[in-house]
């Protein structure tokens, strides 16, 4: 059963269990930790990047939190080529210089015995050779625009929430160059658009980071013996070895350059289609129809889809516009759904949506032959505004007829954030039906975290266009840019969840909020 915060405080997800192999089969939180290093490595780099004074360069690294630390100590000791040769390095005995060599970590020349931060800051040399590159990348791709229009509209929309620290706002919003961005890891400057993660330029520093036992666990559940057997398949046998890995297992293999997006993509278009005829609807037609209408699939729907045996979902969830909503439910009158009723505004209880009905203008209920039920939920705005308004973070995902978008990463590894403080009798009841589907829900973010920083983070405003959305792209539209994409939803879509009192950082921010275009709601919860 849930429990609230105070009830999990100092709880850890527990450990798989009926594993025979502990160091392979990692907890959901663990697994996630491992996929967050590249981003760690990012704030290190951002933190020490530039400081030659051993003094400050002390006190930037006493200021880093426990598991940044680790990381760092965890990088000398793995990620440095010289580690075989030199093993003393980094555990305080004296090694010799290293000899000269093509790689500028092993040609870089120590005055004094190599020490863990000579070899972090050589390597933060060769992140630093892309930090322009993709600077230059993420101003093309539009993203800080959208950022600096929700930045103007909220600080617009800022008395409206009754907020008193404006101090603090602001500092959310504006970045070392003076222009206005979101608070959440855009802060990170070396990415890759179709991961959200750190990379160096040729992707082979991202290999050494990444953690190798998720790595073999992840070949080990597909059946393959070795890396060279997945490289050298042809996509159409790779795609049906990959059909029932879930998305977390494939985003690993994506870092190690195994699969791409491509691959990916086709892997959760299959997934969708085969979801969709249990319906008596097919992908072609249903993406179609939903990149004209303007609506998205939304619910425990996308469970399937990102993950194999989650969930078997006994409806299908439409999201879409007032504009829209008459095309929607003629096509699926069409599609042999001709039993309708309206749940709301006549039913105001409705379990799965009484948490954001205040943006929602109606709900419709349509049955086939079979009695399979299919939700048309009408926004009073933007299709995907009660969306950012869910009970929790496992829900806030959707599918869109260019893709899947998951706006929490934690959702891949079955973990979830509540947005609420005090819940409602018939939200506990949504929180236990999530957890007896295996996901490990939080009062608030338990992880080391940097508050307002991390993604993750309740007190943290977050916008569908920054780096902590997760969107896999379907084939057909692997050439247009994701922010492009993810515009067609909504050109501004910023949110904060309500639950940041109960986290670490002392705020006085006691409300969330959802900015979805020119509509603003504010969540007292």
């Amino acid at each position: 059963m849930y429990r609230s915060t105070d009830d999990q405080k100092g709880k850890r997800p527990r450990r798989s269990e009926g594993s025979t192999s502990g160091e392979l089969e990692l907890s959901p939180a663990s697994a996630w930790k491992a996929s967050k290093r590249p981003r760690i490595v990012s704030k290190i780099h951002a933190t020490l990047q530039g400081v030659c004074n051993p003094g400050i360069k002390s006190a930037r690294r006493n200021e880093l939190s426990r598991e940044e630390k680790e990381v760092l100590n965890e990088l000398a000791m793995e990620v440095s080529p010289r580690r075989k040769k030199y093993p003393g390095i980094g555990m305080g005995r004296p090694s010799c210089p290293p000899e000269a060599s093509g790689s500028r970590i092993q040609t870089a020349v120590f005055e004094r015995t190599p020490t863990v931060s000579h070899i972090i800051e050589s390597l933060m040399n060769d992140f630093s050779d892309t930090d322009e590159e993709d600077s230059n990348q993420d101003n093309q791709g539009g993203a800080g625009t959208s950022s600096t229009e929700a930045g103007n509209f909220v600080r617009a929309a800022a008395k409206q929430i009754g907020n008193e620290d404006d101090e603090d706002d602001d500092s959310d919003w504006s970045t070392d160059d003076g222009t206005s961005d979101t608070g959440s890891s855009d802060l990170y400057s070396v990415v890759d658009e179709s991961l959200g993660y750190v990379t160096s330029e040729d992707g082979s520093l991202l290999g050494e980071v990444v953690n190798q036992a998720i790595l073999e666990a992840s070949l080990e559940d597909l059946k393959v013996v070795d890396v060279s057997e997945l490289e050298s398949m042809d996509r159409a046998k790779k795609r049906l070895l990959l059909r029932e890995s879930d998305l977390a297992y494939l985003r690993r293999l994506q870092l190690k350059r195994l699969v791409d997006e491509v691959d990916i993509g086709s892997v959760l278009l299959d997934r969708l289609d085969q979801e969709l005829r249990r319906t008596g609807l097919n992908a072609t037609s249903v993406l179609r129809m939903m990149e004209l209408t303007d609506t998205v699939i939304s619910g425990s729907f996308v469970f399937p889809v990102l993950r194999r045996g989650t969930v078997n979902p006994n409806d299908l969830d439409f999201f879409t516009s007032i504009d829209s909503h008459l095309v929607v439910l003629s096509y699926l009158k069409k599609k042999g759904y001709n039993d309708r009723k309206q749940l709301y505004p006549q039913n105001s209880w409705r379990p799965g949506y009484g948490s954001n009905l205040q943006d929602i203008k109606y709900i419709f209920e349509l049955k086939n032959r079979k009695a399979y039920k299919i939700n048309v939920i009408v926004s009073k705005g933007r299709a995907i505004l009660p969306i950012m308004q869910f009970h929790s973070t496992p829900v806030m995902n959707y599918i869109a007829y260019h893709g899947v978008v998951c706006l929490y990463d934690i959702t891949l590894y079955q973990l979830g954030i509540t947005n609420y403080v005090d819940m409602p009798t018939r939200v506990v009841a949504c929180m236990n039906k999530y957890e007896a589907r295996g996901f490990e829900i939080w009062g608030s973010f338990e992880e080391e975290h940097s508050c307002k920083i991390d993604g993750c983070c309740p007190q943290t405003i977050r916008t569908l266009f920054d780096r902590d959305v997760v969107h896999v792209r379907f084939p057909d539209y692997i050439d247009v840019s994701q922010v492009e994409l993810r515009k067609n939803e909504a050109k501004i879509a910023v949110w904060r969840l309500a639950t940041g009192v109960a986290c670490k950082a002392p705020t006085n921010d006691n409300v969330g909020f959802v900015v979805c275009d020119s509509m603003l709601t504010v969540l007292r919860r």
